[in-house]
């Protein structure tokens, strides 16, 4: 409405629109956590596909923590039980062709710059090749996983809301 020193404004429904964000914030929390689900499973298929193999008990160690909300954040996580994870993910790689022994049995040749023959062999991931930093190597390739699967939560929380 215009008055002789200017505009006047009047906002009629500001408690309808407070209610109307509060229930957003709700839908979003859902969306959100849904959405790490989504990313979380995506991240341990490529942690397992990236982990080294030999017997592969560090493949089928790997657990998927499901994301939940505690407090003002969402928590979840991808690990192994495994006291030898840690050093796989983290120790450096042997250069040169090793032996491998296994309960008194010599495999010669077995060990090529820190990757065992059945490492080799496994099929490479979203261009990565199974070996050390799998878990870092497998986050790494899906980050734009994450900012679309997050972008979509927030996109699907919008449009559940009319205005």
């Amino acid at each position: 409405m215009a008055r002789k020193d200017g505009f006047y404004l009047e906002w009629h429904g500001l408690d309808e629109l407070i209610e109307e964000l509060e229930g957003m914030e709700r839908e979003f929390e859902k969306n959100i956590q849904q959405g790490m689900k989504k990313y979380s499973t995506l991240a341990e298929e490529g942690t397992r596909a990236l982990a080294p193999r030999d017997s592969g008990d560090l493949e089928s160690s790997m657990t998927l923590k499901i994301p939940y909300i505690e407090g003002s954040k969402i928590v979840g996580g991808i690990g192994s039980n495994l006291a030898y994870a840690l050093r796989r993910h983290e120790e450096p790689y042997r250069y040169g062709i090793h032996d491998k022994y296994d309960n008194g049995v010599k495999f010669p040749n077995y060990y090529v710059y820190g990757k065992g023959r059945r490492t080799l062999q496994k099929p490479s991931w979203r261009g990565e090749k199974p070996g050390r930093k799998y878990l870092e190597r497998a986050i790494v390739a899906t980050e734009k996983d994450f900012v679309k699967i997050m972008a979509d939560a927030l996109e699907q929380t919008l449009r559940g809301r009319r205005y």
